[in-house]
């Protein structure tokens, strides 16, 4: 799997297939410059849910 950057030259050979690289890079398993970032987001400490009528408004009928 040869891997170009998409801004300009550089790319990134990984001795695998597409597929493959693509589930290292979802699994957070793979060795890569590119996608490093992705490792760093903050997960945020809350989360909650609302319900389709509070967050769209109440429907009518």
């Amino acid at each position: 799997m040869l891997y170009n950057e998409g801004r300009g030259p550089r790319r990134e050979h990984h001795d695998m297939g597409c597929l493959a690289f693509l589930l290292a890079v979802l699994t957070r398993t793979a060795q890569t410059a590119y996608f490093g970032h992705l490792y760093d987001v903050l997960k945020p400490t809350e989360h909650h849910f609302e319900t389709a009528d509070r967050t769209l408004g109440a429907s009518r009928r």
